[in-house]
C-alpha cells in the first residue's frame, strides 16, 4: 500500500466499532486501579528502584492486560484481588475503630484523588497509541455511535477528575478566578489549534465523526472549563447543577439535537462541520460537576469516614442501576455525551473512590499510610504536559511506522519503549520545573 491507501485502510479500521459492555469496560480499568492500590499499600524504595518496581507492576501488566491478554481481564482482577487481600488481612481487625474516626487524613490530603488522576492520564496515554495496533482489540476502541469501550471513558475520565480539584470559587475573588481559568483555557485553546493544524499538515489518519471536522480534544476540555467555572460560580448546589445540565442536554437531544448530529446534513459551516463535538459540551459540564460532588464528599470533615464510605457505596449502587435502566431506554452514546454516557463515567468514577476510599481509610494509622506511587504522582502534578508528550510520541510513531502492519512482538517491545520514554520525559521536566 501506498500512503493514501494506507491512511484510508487505517481510517477505515477504526470505524463500524460497537465496543463491548459496561461491566467489561470497568474491569479494564480496575485492572489498573488495583495494581495501584498494590503499589500503594507496600514499603517504598529508592527512587530509581521504586520507579522500576511501579512500572513492572502497574505499567507492564497494564500494556499486557489491553494487547496480549486482554480476553482475560476478569482472571487478571481476580488474581490482583486476590493478591491484595493477602496483603490487607493484617489491616482488618482495627477496621472499625478507623472507619469511626472523623474524615480527616495524613496531612489533611486525600491521596486518592491525585492516584486516580494519575491514572486517567496514565490509561489514557498508553491507549492513543495501542488503538493503532493490531493487539489492541477493536472492542476496546471508540464506539461509531452508541455503545461502552475503554477508550470512550477516555476524555469523560478526563473531565471528571478535573471536577475532583475543582478549587472553591466563592473563596476567592473574580479576578482570580479569571486569571486562572484564562490561562488554562488559553493553553487548551492553543493545543487545539495545534493539533488540527499539524494533522492537516501531516495527512494525519483521522476520524472525521468523532469530534468533527475542526474540533477536537483540547476544544471539548477548554470549552468545559468555561462553562463550569461559569456555573459553579453562580451556585454552589453542585448536585442540583449536575441534574440540571443533563436533563437539559438530553431533552436537546430528544427534540432534535441527536437527529442533527447524526444525520447527513452537509458540513458548510463551522457550526455544522464540528456538530459533534460542539454538541456534546454540555454534558461534559455534566460530569464536571459531578466530579466537585464527589469532591465535596470526600473533604466533609464533619462527618465520619464510616458515613462517607456509606454514602459512596449507595452513590456505587444507585449509579450502577441507573446505568443499566438509562441504557435500556435511551442507549449509550459518547458521541452525543447523552445521559447514558454521562451517567456511566459518573458511575466510574464512584467506583473506583469507593475502592479506593476503603483501602485509604484501611491502612491510614500513625505510621502507615495510602502513599501515591511515584509515576501516578509525577503524572498527576503535571499531567497536562504528560497528555501533550504522550500525543507528540504517538504523532511521531504513526508516522514513522505502519502501526497495523507490525507483529505481536513488535507491538509489546514499542508500546513499552513509548511508555518508558513518556515517564521519562514527564520526570526530567519535573526536575527542571517545568509545567503546563
Amino acid at each position: 500500500m501506498n500512503a493514501t491507501e494506507y491512511k484510508k485502510y487505517h481510517e477505515s479500521f477504526m470505524q463500524n466499532n460497537h465496543g463491548s459492555t459496561a461491566v467489561h469496560t470497568c474491569a479494564c480499568i480496575l485492572f489498573t486501579v488495583l495494581c495501584s492500590v498494590y503499589i500503594a499499600i507496600k514499603s517504598r524504595f529508592p527512587f530509581c528502584c521504586q520507579y522500576a518496581y511501579e512500572y513492572l507492576v502497574i505499567v507492564l501488566p497494564m500494556v499486557i492486560a489491553h494487547t496480549i491478554l486482554a480476553e482475560y481481564i476478569y482472571t487478571l482482577n481476580f488474581i490482583i484481588f486476590f493478591l491484595l487481600q493477602i496483603n490487607l488481612i493484617f489491616y482488618y481487625p482495627s477496621v472499625v475503630k478507623k472507619f469511626m474516626q472523623k474524615n480527616v487524613f495524613h496531612n489533611n490530603r486525600i491521596a486518592l484523588i491525585s492516584c486516580l488522576r494519575g491514572l486517567t492520564y496514565l490509561i489514557t496515554a498508553l491507549c492513543i497509541l495501542a488503538v493503532d495496533f493490531q493487539d489492541f482489540p477493536r472492542y476496546l476502541a471508540k464506539t461509531e455511535r452508541y455503545g461502552y469501550s475503554l477508550m470512550d471513558t477516555g476524555v469523560g475520565l478526563f473531565v471528571v477528575v478535573s471536577g475532583l480539584v475543582h478549587k472553591d470559587l466563592r473563596q476567592q475573588r473574580l479576578k482570580d478566578i479569571i486569571k486562572g481559568n484564562l490561562k488554562m483555557i488559553c493553553i487548551l485553546v492553543v493545543l487545539g489549534v495545534g493539533r488540527f493544524l499539524s494533522v492537516k499538515q501531516l495527512d494525519y489518519q483521522e476520524h472525521v465523526t468523532e469530534y468533527g471536522v475542526h474540533w477536537n480534544f483540547f476544544f471539548t476540555i477548554a470549552v468545559c472549563k468555561l462553562l463550569s467555572t461559569i456555573v459553579l460560580y453562580f451556585s454552589d448546589k453542585a448536585i442540583s447543577l449536575c441534574v440540571l445540565s443533563l436533563v437539559f442536554h438530553e431533552f436537546a437531544l430528544y427534540i432534535g439535537l441527536q437527529d442533527w448530529v447524526f444525520g447527513n446534513s452537509p458540513r458548510d459551516s463551522l457550526i455544522s462541520a464540528n456538530r459533534e463535538g460542539i454538541s456534546s459540551c454540555l454534558g461534559y459540564v455534566s460530569i464536571y460537576v459531578f466530579g466537585v460532588v464527589i469532591k465535596n464528599i470526600l473533604l466533609d470533615k464533619k462527618v465520619t469516614k464510616c458515613e462517607t464510605q456509606i454514602k459512596l457505596l449507595i452513590g456505587t449502587v444507585i449509579m450502577w442501576t441507573l446505568t443499566n435502566v438509562v441504557d435500556i431506554i435511551r442507549p449509550t452514546s459518547r458521541t452525543l455525551a447523552n445521559a447514558g454516557y454521562c451517567i456511566y463515567i459518573d458511575t466510574l468514577l464512584i467506583t473506583m473512590t469507593t475502592v479506593l476510599y476503603f483501602v485509604t481509610v484501611l491502612v491510614e494509622s500513625k505510621d502507615t499510610h495510602f502513599q501515591v506511587p511515584v509515576i501516578l504522582f509525577h503524572i498527576n502534578t503535571n499531567g497536562l504536559s504528560y497528555f501533550l508528550i504522550a500525543n507528540l510520541l504517538t504523532g511521531a510513531i504513526n508516522l514513522s511506522i505502519r502501526t497495523l502492519l507490525v507483529p505481536s512482538i513488535v507491538t509489546f517491545v514499542i508500546l513499552n519503549i513509548y511508555m518508558m520514554v513518556a515517564l521519562a520525559v514527564m520526570i526530567n521536566l519535573k526536575v527542571l520545573g517545568l509545567k503546563l
